[in-house]
């Protein structure tokens, strides 16, 4: 939760940034170190926190942040059981008051819960988010910059996928334009695959406070300054007659998700797509 909010104060683009913990008196001593490192570096930021919901008020973004300290548990769905029922908790609070804003959902699962975020606020799908693939993208773009040596800061990324599975994208995955598949070979690639699901997989237990602050600072910043950043993150998906979150590219702007960019897919990726599609309906409307 700090760090979260020391990188949105950072980013210098909201006039506040309210927290809302029940343990709140654990972090007053933080907060103040954090109040002050801003006036030292001069952002405006106003920083708050509290244990009544009702600093929520007027709030433009709300963000479902990992409970602060968590509980090893022994199984996914233990872990999902958990999780649901504080968000069914935030959401009742979210729907009082702040029933416009636009929600983060970065608790895992965060597709399964962004669905039922959506679901008990009976929201627009463009308002709410699951923050899924942000840490496997990061992963990614690490990988890519160490196996080739280079700029980290020329590598761009694309994945899609599910709060379980996700799938690079080699003609979208680039260095300086070019795309990975002509610079690593077919081996390379797939190793690279198994590898960033891995790390997804380990992302659902294991903390990652800084690489996830980064993701929803950036997102929240596409929001607040309307960039139209395109960012692959949990949106809702049509299928059908039915609905999905999983990781997409979308447009980010001062609406949430305003579009869900379509993309040219090999045969093999197709497929691979339409399984997660699948398996997230099944999932997320249990």
């Amino acid at each position: 939760m700090l760090s979260t909010a020391s990188e949105i104060c950072q980013s210098n683009v909201v006039t506040e940034v309210a927290l809302l913990d029940e343990n709140h008196g654990l972090y007053r001593n933080a907060i103040q170190d954090l109040q002050e490192a801003n006036a030292l570096a001069g952002r405006d930021t106003a920083l708050s926190l509290s244990s009544d919901a009702a600093v929520l008020s007027g709030s433009q973004v709300v963000v479902l942040l990992p409970p602060s300290s968590r509980t090893v548990l022994r199984s996914p769905q233990a872990h999902r059981a958990t999780n649901t029922s504080l968000v069914r908790h935030y959401t009742k609070n979210i729907k009082q008051y702040a029933p416009t804003a636009k929600v983060l959902v970065a608790m895992p699962p965060a597709h399964f819960l962004a669905a039922f975020v959506q679901r008990e606020l009976d929201a627009d799908g463009k308002r709410v988010i699951g923050l899924s693939s942000g840490i496997a993208s990061g992963y990614l773009k690490t990988q890519i910059a160490t196996q080739l040596s280079v700029s980290v800061r020329d590598v761009m990324t694309l994945v899609i996928g599910n709060d379980d599975t996700v799938y690079p994208l080699p003609q979208y995955c680039r260095v300086n334009g070019i795309p990975i598949d002509q610079l690593l070979s077919p081996d390379q690639i797939h190793e690279l695959t198994e590898m960033v699901n891995e790390r997804q997989r380990r992302s659902i237990h294991a903390e990652a406070p800084y690489s996830l602050s980064v993701w929803i600072s950036q997102i929240i910043t596409a929001i607040a300054l309307d960039k139209k950043r395109i960012m692959s993150v949990g949106s809702l998906v049509q299928a059908s007659t039915s609905t999905a979150y999983l990781s997409v590219p979308s447009k980010i702007g001062a609406d949430g998700v305003e579009e869900i960019i379509q993309l040219e897919l090999t045969e093999t990726q197709r497929e691979q797509f339409t399984n997660l599609v699948a398996k997230s309906m099944a999932e997320q409307h249990q």
